[in-house]
């Protein structure tokens, strides 16, 4: 699976940065938002430039910010996956990666205990230009996915379910989100509207501010379900 190899390659990566990088990239997520980068870089190369003149490394005063490098291996933490528009698709296609899996290589016990790390997936207003594919909607899929007892949250706005000239990705997303309520998946779905505002595209990326903190109960539909 692409995704456990990039786990992997990002985690060797980070074990093979020079300290150095490691702790100005630590100490830059420590500090204000409103920190000028440019200078603290600046900053932090003329201190290891007068501690190298003392023989000393400014690197060894920071041996608390890289608790975590020796031991690293992202490919083993839980996970949580997210997708944002277009990004959902990738989602849609570890879902196959999972059917894959669990179907027709369920003896790769390696790869079993990789999905089985996956706790949360996030769909964020997904959506895209195609005419269809938005949204999976086959039950073997679901079935699966269903069963790999995740926490499922699908965070839609108007701007995409309630588009007209697109109006498959509204139908695809209530079959997603109906099908695996009846299947019994742990699924939560919000829809972030805005009464009396265009769907617009700010619309659309308002998703990304308000799904970290919804401010309503999941919302299903509340029309009766078609059969699926």
């Amino acid at each position: 699976m692409f995704l456990y190899r990039l786990l992997q390659s990002v985690s060797s990566r980070l074990k093979s940065l020079p300290i150095t990088e490691l702790v100005e990239a630590a100490n830059a997520a420590l500090l204000p938002e409103e920190i000028d980068i440019e200078e603290l870089h600046n900053s932090m190369q003329r201190d290891s430039g007068a501690d190298s003149s003392n023989g000393t490394n400014s690197a060894e005063h920071k041996p608390e910010l890289l608790w975590w490098r020796n031991e690293l291996t992202l490919d083993k933490c839980r996970l949580t996956l997210m997708g944002f528009s277009k990004g959902c698709v990738v989602l849609n296609q570890l879902i196959y990666e999972f059917h894959y899996t669990k179907t027709l290589t369920p003896g790769d016990e390696h790869m079993v205990r990789f999905i089985e790390r996956i706790e949360d997936m996030y769909w964020l207003d997904g959506g895209h230009a195609g005419g269809k594919n938005t949204w999976i909607t086959s039950r073997s899929l679901l079935e699966t996915l269903t069963r790999l007892d995740v926490n499922i949250y699908v965070h839609v706005s108007p701007y995409q379910v309630q588009d007209e000239v697109r109006p498959w990705i509204g139908r695809e997303e209530k079959a997603f989100t109906s099908l695996l309520k009846k299947l019994g998946a742990k699924v939560e779905r919000y829809l972030h509207d805005q009464p009396d505002a265009p769907h617009s595209l700010h619309m659309h990326f308002e998703v990304l501010t308000a799904f970290a903190n919804p401010k309503c109960p999941p919302l299903y539909n509340t029309d009766s379900d078609e059969d699926i």
